[in-house]
């Protein structure tokens, strides 16, 4: 059974089709140019367009203890040592290592639309890996919904300047560059637009990979050539996280918190 939001729109959608294509007036254009469906309140946002201006981006730090705090690290990589993991290629294991971050429960409706970036200040000991990254929505019993994903290779993680901005990165991807290995390199993913409200209790919760887990809650519900292209070779990985290395996740808060 599909859900109302689908139905809905996937409705919208042959009205805008009527409307371009036969010269239908069905008053589609009479309606919000945008419409969002925002997991965890389960609303329906409308606006005039994409993204919203009552937005404002702000970041969550990577602390140490796998936390995510609207405060960055005070303290400096001899006493907040960096997170890592070593990735063997899918070839000779089935296991994916995870490192995962997650905020405090939230105490009151917290929505955010619209995407983000996340920057990670990685060193890695190959000329080349994945960066996966998974939001989760984490109930107080465990029960997780996925609110998004970013990733970037490596060698693409140059940036345009001019059309980079706050929460909204742009990657050319018009060459490969080749990360000099054992060097501290700021990386800055595109969080893929979504729209969510984490209700009191609730906990955001990030993971980093650098390959996809062959089968899971979230990937058994996709096609078999929806995964990125794996790894071939051993990685070792260090996130770091302290005040001259400030990697954070960049989100869209909404500047109106809806009432519970």
């Amino acid at each position: 059974m599909q859900s109302r939001p689908f139905v809905e729109e996937h409705d919208k959608m042959f009205r805008r089709y009527e409307y371009w294509l036969k010269g239908i007036d069905n008053g589609v254009m009479d309606e919000p140019a945008v419409s969002v469906h925002v997991e965890g309140s389960r609303e329906a946002v409308t606006g005039a367009q994409w993204p919203r201006k009552d937005v404002e981006h702000r970041p969550l730090y990577l602390r140490p203890r796998r936390a995510l705090s609207p405060e960055p690290e005070p303290t400096g990589a001899e006493y907040a040592a960096p997170d890592g993991f070593y990735q063997a290629p899918l070839t000779v294991t089935d296991k994916v290592e995870i490192l995962s971050w997650s905020t405090a429960p939230f105490t009151e409706p917290t929505e955010m639309i619209g995407q983000g970036a996340a920057h990670l200040f990685a060193e890695i000991d190959q000329p080349d890996t994945n960066f996966i990254l998974r939001l989760w929505d984490e109930a107080p019993g465990g029960a997780r919904q996925l609110i998004t994903t970013a990733y970037l290779k490596a060698s693409h993680r140059e940036l345009d300047e001019e059309r980079t901005t706050e929460g909204d990165p742009y990657h050319p991807h018009t060459r490969a560059v080749p990360v000099e290995p054992g060097r501290i390199e700021e990386y800055v993913l595109r969080v893929y637009p979504f729209g969510a409200t984490f209700l009191p209790g609730h906990k955001l919760v990030v993971e980093l990979s650098n390959d996809e887990p062959p089968a899971d809650a979230h990937n058994a519900l996709l096609p078999p050539d929806a995964f990125h292209l794996p790894v071939g070779r051993p990685v070792t990985h260090r996130i770091y996280r302290d005040a001259a290395h400030p990697s954070r996740i960049v989100l869209p808060f909404t500047r109106t918190v809806p009432s519970s």
